[in-house]
């Protein structure tokens, strides 16, 4: 928190739903008493309280990346020895301190607005919008301190002398009360989604599902509360009446937001990130810092996050989502596609975001214009399965909920618009000294790629890179070249491809699978780790479930005794979790500054 007189610094928020909804222009330190006026007035103060979430601190990186490290992955950077992202840093860490000051800031600015919006003279409809959007930020804001730092100050008012400083920690049972009263205060004043065709407005489908995760979170550590459950289930069978529903095509959600397209039945809130007029205005680092390596002229990657074998073994086979949310290829420097091989596993990024779909120009390397998925519907779907299980046992209603998210992950969605899943190798030929090109076609569709590997003169696999598009019937696979110039010519390799929906296996869960309340309930923490790798919640349900230290120190042991040796260094954050990294330490600039509030426990 600012320890000044914060008047209220609104900039523009750099974001294209904000240039749909709020046309103003940027004013700095605006007193509260000659402002809050009109309707752009409250657009602009509006637009303050927004612009937290596109923050550097917040899901501009740090919260997925730094600051949600669990077993899923790891930061591929080896010459870093401390970092958040680490677990080994210390109270003045300059991200933890961002991230606190940042989220404070937002709510003052809220505080600020709903102190002053009923002196605007304005349409009443819109005010009471404006006004349960600000509670619900306010709200949030304040869910994702009190989640990340435990026992914080909750300040209902904003700030209004710089000696306003000292205030305790409050009891983070209180704090969740405050938070679900104002989020379902807010329920009843934002609008419905099918106002928006974006997704980045607070409308009352992001506020029934944060209410579902907040009332999650309750019923985990460390309140324990079971009785939140049946909240849980209420607000997320709101936001099913509400007509959302998941995109076919797994691949497609992630893709969209590359491209800054909208599915508002399955992304309920995203944060936006643009460029104007070719220049970089508020971006995130969405597929820089994360994402596939890759050089400037494809969009620039540092690939910072790889995945961990524990989580590449842990998905069925035949799962999609794996080689989406994990890459199974790497770019040569011509920015073609060369697929890994079986044993290789820690070499392969985070990868859900590409910058290879990126459409808005110039790609700037350090910085991306793709959205950020704050709330998915598949989310929504899980955290009702995992509800109704806690309160009834693997019922329909949970198997149903679980089973619409498998469903797409096993491709039984995509009924026109098929993928190439595999290619099988039928005959390795004769000759090949050097891997041949691959080519697919036909089948009515398009995009697909793969790349061969060659052993003894024979080609031994072919591994998809991409799976394109719109198949109708199984492509053709064709291989040329593959021996050098005046070689003999290599030949008689062959392969058949096979589509998503071709796979006969049926992977709904069913009581005969999953019998008793702890089956169901490793069935939906595992679907929730694959659905929702690296959008930064695994830690959060990690600390909820209560399994987080144990978890990360059976990670550390596994990397330590199985990695191979250039990725030993893997196991750094998970071997220096202790009890205490359940919660970050309070930034020690607060504790400077307010003489009322505690460290953390082990800070």
């Amino acid at each position: 928190m600012k320890r000044i007189l914060i008047l209220l610094f609104v900039s523009v928020l750099s974001l294209s739903s904000c240039e749909k909804f709020l046309a103003i222009a940027p004013t700095d330190s605006l007193a509260p008493a000659n402002y809050y006026n009109t309707e752009a007035d409250i657009n602009a103060a509006l637009t303050g309280v927004y612009d937290v979430l596109g923050k550097n601190a917040t899901y501009g990186r740090s919260f997925y990346f730094e600051m949600d490290v669990a077993d899923d992955a790891f930061i591929a950077l080896s010459s870093w020895t401390q970092d958040i992202g680490l677990y080994n840093y210390n109270p003045s860490d300059t991200k933890l301190t961002d991230a606190w000051t940042t989220l404070y800031n937002g709510i003052n600015r809220a505080n600020m607005l709903l102190e002053n919006i009923d002196k605007a003279k304005m349409d009443a409809t819109k005010k009471n919008a404006a006004k349960g959007e600000a509670l619900f930020l306010r709200a949030y804001y304040y869910f994702v301190l009190t989640t990340n730092w435990g026992n914080v100050p909750l300040r209902l008012a904003s700030t209004k002398t710089p000696d306003d400083v000292n205030f305790a920690n409050t009891p983070a049972k209180t704090i969740y009360e405050q938070i679900v009263k104002d989020m379902e205060t807010a329920a009843d004043m934002v609008n419905p989604i099918s106002n928006y065709t974006y997704s980045s407005r607070v409308t009352k489908s992001v506020v029934w599902g944060m209410l579902a995760r907040v009332n999650l979170k309750m019923a985990g550590a460390p309140l324990l509360d079971a009785t939140r459950y049946s909240e849980v289930v209420k607000w997320a069978e709101k936001v099913k009446t509400a007509g959302h529903s998941l995109n076919p095509s797994y691949s497609q959600v992630f893709i969209n937001m590359c491209q800054d397209k909208y599915d508002t039945k399955e992304v309920l809130w995203e944060v936006e990130f643009n460029k104007k007029n070719g220049t970089q205005e508020e971006e995130g680092a969405l597929g820089s810092i994360n994402g596939i390596g890759a050089n400037a002229s494809l969009g620039y990657s540092y690939g910072a996050k790889h995945t961990t074998e524990k989580y590449y073994n842990s998905f069925t086979d035949g799962d999609l989502r794996r080689d989406w949310n994990i890459s199974p290829y790497y770019y040569a420097a011509d920015n073609s596609r060369v697929g890994y091989g079986p044993t290789q596993i820690y070499n392969r990024y985070d990868a859900k975001w590409r910058r290879e779909y990126e459409t808005a120009t110039p790609k700037f390397n350090g910085t991306t214009s793709i959205n950020f998925p704050l709330l998915r519907y598949s989310d929504v779907l899980l955290m009702l399965a995992e509800a109704e299980n806690e309160l009834n046992g693997p019922t329909t209603k949970a198997f149903d909920a679980i089973n619409e998210v498998r469903r797409r992950a096993f491709g039984k969605t995509l009924t026109n618009a098929e993928m190439v899943k595999s290619v099988a190798v039928t005959a390795g030929g004769a000759n090949y000294t050097v891997a041949p090109t691959v080519t697919i076609s036909g089948g009515g569709g398009t995009g697909a790629k793969a790349t061969a590997t060659v052993a003894s003169g024979k080609v031994t696999a072919v591994y998809v890179t991409d799976m394109g598009t719109g198949y109708t019937s199984a492509p053709t696979i064709t291989f040329t070249g593959g021996y050098a110039t005046g070689a003999t010519v290599a030949s008689g390799a062959a392969a058949t491809a096979t589509l998503t929906n071709t796979q006969t296996a049926n992977h709904d869960l069913s009581l005969t699978t999953t019998a008793t309340k702890e089956d169901f309930r490793t069935a939906v923490r595992n679907e929730r780790s694959w659905e929702l790798g690296y959008e930064g919640l695994r830690r959060f349900d990690l600390i909820r479930w209560g399994v987080f230290y144990e978890t990360m120190r059976a990670l550390a042991n596994e990397i330590a005794t199985t990695a191979p040796a250039a990725y030993t260094y893997a196991a750094k954050s998970a071997q220096n979790v202790s009890e205490k990294d359940v919660l970050f330490a309070i930034p020690a600039n607060e504790l400077s500054l307010n003489k009322l509030i505690i460290p953390n426990k082990g800070w």
